[in-house]
Order: C-alpha cells, then structure tokens, then sequence
C-alpha cells in the first residue's frame, strides 16, 4: 500500500490566482444585489411610473427596450460561448504543454489519459505506485498553471475592452441629456 503525500499549502501566486478568478464573481454578485435589493428600495421611495422605472434599470428608451434586451441577450451568450471556447482552449494547450514530457515511462494509453484531462491524470496515479505521485504533482500544477493563464488573459480582455469603451463613448451623450434636449422648446 502507498500513501500519498499531502499537498503544498497554496502560495502566494495561488492566492492571486483565487482573487483573479473571484473579482468577477463578487462584480456580479454587486450587480445583481443591486437589481434585487436596490430597484424595490428605489420604487418604494421615490414611488417612479413604470416608464420612469426603466429609465432607473437601464438607458434604453422603452420603446426601444425589447431591441436592446435582445441585443444584450445575444452579445452575452456569444461572449459566454467565445470565452469557454477559446479561454478553454488556452488553459487545456497550457495543461497539454506541461504534460508532454512528464508522462515518460508511463503506459502509451495511461499517458494519454494523464495528458488529456487532470481527472485523466489523477485515475493514471492511482494505478501507479512509484512515478504515480510524481505525475500527480506535475499534473496539479500544469492545471494551476493552465487556470492562472486562463484567469490572467480573462483580467486583460475585460481591462482591454473597458478602455476601449471608454474611449469609443466618450463623446456619447447619456440617453437623459438626450430626453431633455427633445423636450426643450427650439
């Protein structure tokens, strides 16, 4: 029978990798207490028409609202789609990258299972008593690695694309200033 080593307290670099991939979590989680706990708050006090209402919830104009909900639809589930597929990508070419040489002296078909899933990896160690926990260890941290990647690359896209709307909408007027200016006597 062998036993297998605990694993290593995580690092600095695993901590940074947990807030990266926590900082969107708690953003949307804002978000969302926000739409549930700060519109009803809003209704109550400042008792708005429905019209009035969807101009709290968003900037569209209501006649225009059923467009940009689908326009939001959409661009959120092709974005969605978009991320796993080529955030996926990256992190498993990382993964696969790091496993290529650490599967040697392994079963043709028991290295290909390592390299292709971490799942793949740990049932290979499992049946492998001695290079068992090696590959263990070689395959955590290429997971880590693939994720970090991952969770980094994610961090830049949004940064990246929030200083291009920034500087694409600059000189966009707020749809208010707009309402104002179409009700003023020319």
């Amino acid at each position: 029978m062998h036993t297998v080593a605990p694993p290593a307290r995580a690092g600095r670099r695993e901590w940074i990798g947990l807030a990266v991939i926590a900082l969107p979590c708690l953003l949307y989680s804002m978000d969302l207490t926000v739409l549930n706990l700060a519109v009803p708050s809003l209704s109550e006090d400042l008792k708005p028409s429905s019209t009035q209402l969807l101009w709290i919830i968003g900037a569209a104009a209501p006649e225009r609202a059923g467009a940009a909900s689908a326009i939001s639809e959409t661009c959120s589930e092709l974005g969605g789609a978009l991320g796993i597929a080529i955030l996926g990508s990256i992190g498993t070419a990382i993964y696969r990258r790091a496993m290529a040489g650490s599967v040697d002296g392994i079963p043709p078909e028991a290295a290909e299972a390592a390299r292709d899933t971490l799942g793949g990896a740990v049932a290979v160690a499992e049946q492998l008593p001695g290079p068992g926990a090696a590959l263990l260890d070689t395959a955590r941290k290429a997971f880590t690695d693939g994720l970090q990647v991952t969770a980094m690359t994610s961090a830049v896209v949004v940064i990246g694309m929030a200083v291009m709307v920034m500087v694409l909408l600059r000189h966009v007027r707020p749809a208010s200033e707009l309402a104002h200016a179409e009700q003023r006597p020319s």
